[in-house]
């Protein structure tokens, strides 16, 4: 198969947004008679971070199956090659599978390698950085004040929460996403509803916000049902005993299951162009999201 129809979805794009933009990190092969698009995505993107345009497939997906309804009932997800032992390919298969089971309209062009049946996250053993060791331009600056002004309106507030996932037994050696830094920026609990947010900068306005909130929303999910689970033990222990990050109040959910609904937040003051109230919908319009009262909403930071 070709993937040659870059113009041709290019200039559909902007006869509904005269200034859209498409990215071309992406091949497109669009099938009007089927309204079929297939994407294909570089060996470069299987390997970037998830909000860069090469790799955030969910979110190029949505935005252009809402934009061209009239030309796209399905999209199709194909990838350059495996890549054996790499957590950015890892965490693409883990990204896909949740994807084609959240929307009947999404397929993967061919059969997923398998994602190993027992997976760990990892826990904090200290505080995040604290809002005097950021510079007030920074995101962690705005980050640790964000919480700051609203941790009053919930249960718990805190940022940071670590999403390093692991195959059976968390160590240096079982990462199967990366890790490191990976983590959500906020979180907050209210009752029986836990708050998930992206935030981003005002000149920082990506389309991958799309498929980083995604991601994040899907880790936690499993969490909360663990599919995914806490590695017993002693740092385990001490996360909870010294609260840090506020996880002792996320475990006690963990473990009690009183969260019956998520919220996940774009939190920003001006979004990619693209990203609509219509995408927002098209994003919701999922019996997977309904069924476990998952909803994605947007939010200014300085009305928020």
């Amino acid at each position: 198969m070709e993937y040659k129809d870059y113009e041709k979805v290019k200039g559909l794009l902007r006869e509904k947004l005269s200034n859209a933009d498409l990215t071309t990190h992406f091949g497109y092969k669009l099938d009007v008679r089927r309204k079929e698009l297939t994407m294909m995505i570089s060996t470069k993107g299987l390997g970037d971070n998830m909000q860069s345009d090469a790799a955030a497939f969910e979110s190029w997906a949505i935005v252009l199956k809402c934009y061209l309804h009239e030309y796209i009932n399905t999209v199709i997800i194909n990838w350059e090659t495996d890549i054996s032992e790499n957590r950015h390919f890892n965490r693409f298969v883990y990204r896909l599978a949740k994807f084609v089971q959240t929307y009947s309209w999404a397929y993967s062009a061919r059969q997923l390698p398998a994602i190993p049946s027992i997976l760990k996250c990892n826990v904090s053993n200290q505080e995040a950085a604290h809002i005097s060791e950021h510079t007030k331009d920074h995101e962690g600056w705005l980050e640790c004040k964000y919480v700051s002004d609203h941790q009053s309106e919930y249960d718990v507030m805190d940022h940071q929460f670590p999403v390093g996932i692991f195959d059976y037994v968390v160590s240096r050696k079982t990462h199967f996403t990366t890790g490191g830094k990976s983590a959500i920026d906020i979180w907050a609990i209210k009752n029986d509803e836990l708050s998930i947010f992206e935030l981003k900068l005002p000149d920082n306005k990506p389309l991958g916000i799309i498929s980083e909130l995604m991601f994040y929303t899907n880790i936690i999910d499993d969490l909360l049902n663990h599919n995914i689970t806490f590695d017993d033990g002693k740092k385990l222990d001490q996360a909870i005993k010294n609260d840090y990050r506020g996880f002792a109040k996320f475990f006690e959910a963990y473990n009690t299951g009183v969260i019956k609904k998520i919220n996940s937040v774009m939190l920003a003051d001006n979004l990619h162009t693209l990203i609509t109230d219509d995408v927002l919908q098209l994003m919701n319009e999922s019996p997977r999201w309904k069924y476990k009262n998952i909803m994605f909403i947007k939010k200014t930071v300085s009305m928020a």
